[in-house]
């Protein structure tokens, strides 16, 4: 449940939490003149719910340009669909699902079957072979990336639910409330040149160690993270 991708011959981009505002997406793409014929984009996850546009995931899926790693609505989709359960799916509508309330099974179970393919992270080598992580939420405090591999190599997608890394890496938030951590000792992630995060909605880009989160809440603020990682890097 983890993909490694290597150099590009452009530049890649990561995106934090799109949450079906796809039309934000693109605008933010053309203002930094990304170019789909060399150029990488990364999400983080979130794709899906609270935004209109949240239908469209299955097209950018099928970009040869786009990556992305599962988040917690993503996962919601999946449970709400395997449970057959119609309190699952009625608490996932509650929670940003109800674009999806008029759509028949079998496109849900289409839906379903293209996020579950999903890794839960993704390992990036840049140009200048800097490696970095992503991660949709949250790993634990002390962290090893060599070790959150290993474990994720072995994972199943059956597993996923009642896996407390991969759970923790859906929807744990390691910066919730700032005043209840002491963010100047948070250890770096062992083994990965930095990690980055959505899930955690922030004003402004904060890193605390070798750790990025990036997501600005676009479902609130019309703004979706975007990043160049190799330049972002080169700045702290």
């Amino acid at each position: 449940m983890i993909n490694n991708f290597g150099k590009s011959f452009g530049l890649d981009y990561i995106c934090s939490d799109v949450h079906g505002n796809f039309s934000i997406l693109e605008a933010q793409l053309k203002s930094v003149n990304f170019d789909p014929s060399k150029d990488r984009l990364f999400s983080l996850g979130d794709l899906i719910d609270r935004g209109d546009e949240s239908d469209q995931f299955i097209e950018w899926l099928e970009k040869p340009w786009f990556f992305a790693i599962q988040g917690n609505h993503e996962r919601m989709l999946i449970n709400a669909v395997r449970s057959q359960s119609d309190y699952v799916r009625n608490q996932w509508f509650s929670w940003g699902g109800s674009w999806a309330e008029d759509l028949d099974d079998e496109t849900l179970m289409r839906y379903c079957l293209a996020l579950e393919k999903l890794p839960i992270a993704i390992e990036l080598e840049l140009a200048d072979s800097r490696r970095i992580g992503l991660v949709h939420a949250s790993l634990p405090r002390i962290a090893d990336w060599v070790q959150i591999k290993k474990h994720l190599e072995k994972l199943s997608v059956d597993q996923i639910e009642s896996d407390r890394l991969a759970n923790e890496m859906l929807w744990g938030r390691l910066i919730s409330d700032f005043d209840s951590i002491d963010l100047a000792n948070v250890p770096h992630v062992k083994n990965i040149d930095h990690v980055y995060h959505g899930h955690t909605i922030v004003s402004h880009y904060t890193t605390i160690g070798n750790r990025t989160y990036m997501d600005l809440g676009s479902y609130s603020t019309g703004i979706i993270g975007l990043i160049n990682p190799a330049n972002h890097l080169d700045l702290l």
